[in-house]
């Protein structure tokens, strides 16, 4: 378990997403050995803010969890990652410290829980659902109303979908302004309601993750997403920075 995890978003454009495809399907033959492979994962987007199970080929996502945090660096320098990032028309990276969760990403405890969230501190939310075969209908006809809602949601500067399979598992990714926003979107229901979706659910999953994270730094072509840009001006204002500005080119 680590307490350094890196979520990286790249978008391609024209004739660089079918490469960007068949890299996601063969990163194992690019991965090189000494790299953790088993905390790398590159995985697709979904379309409409990845809330879709039609899949967006020209959007991924790169998850990596590192015990030493140097793994980072070397990742960088690695064949598969400029690979995925030299050919990427845009780019977001988050690097992130897990405060607090439950659950497990295909059977395993992937992140290292610190504790103590600042509720007025900005913070990701993972969450990741690996859903019965049996029960993807119903659980698809209820992303639609979700992805509305957060869209609809103020305190959320951005939010995407991904997942390894395009039918059967669904991880959202959102950025929330302070603990308190997060906890209305949350919790908006009443607590009878909570409960009966709850127990309709409950056999709809086969796995389940839910992660806080705090921010340590967010880089990349920030100026494409308004929302993150003014969170991230707003910080750097205030005595309690937590963004780092950075080039927003990570490729070399």
């Amino acid at each position: 378990m680590s307490r350094l995890v890196v979520f990286s978003f790249f978008r391609y454009s024209g004739l660089r997403v079918p490469d960007a495809f068949l890299r996601m399907g063969f990163q194992r033959f690019l991965m090189d050995r000494r790299l953790l492979a088993g905390r790398i994962r590159l995985m697709g987007c979904g379309g409409g803010d990845g809330f879709s199970v039609v899949p967006d080929l020209g959007a991924y996502c790169l998850m990596r969890v590192f015990a030493d945090p140097g793994d980072e660096a070397r990742l960088r320098r690695s064949r598969f990652y400029r690979a995925v990032a030299d050919a990427s028309s845009e780019q977001l990276h988050f690097t992130l410290n897990p405060v607090s969760g439950r659950g497990t990403w295909g059977g395993e405890a992937l992140f290292e829980y610190r504790g103590g969230q600042q509720p007025d501190r900005p913070l990701v939310v993972l969450t990741r659902a690996r859903v019965a075969p049996t029960r993807a209908r119903a659980f698809w006809n209820s992303v639609p109303e979700i992805r509305r809602q957060l869209r609809e949601t103020p305190g959320c500067p951005y939010h995407v979908g991904f997942g390894e399979h395009p039918l059967l598992t669904l991880a959202t990714f959102s950025v929330w302004e302070d603990l308190s926003r997060m906890q209305a979107f949350a919790y908006r229901t009443t607590p009878h309601h909570r409960a009966g979706r709850a127990s309709s659910q409950e056999d709809w999953l086969s796995e389940s993750m839910f992660v806080r994270f705090a921010i340590e730094r967010i880089e990349g072509d920030l100026e494409r997403y308004p929302r993150l840009a003014a969170l991230m001006e707003s910080l750097e204002r205030s005595a309690k920075p937590i963004f780092s500005a950075a080039p927003p080119r990570l490729g070399v």
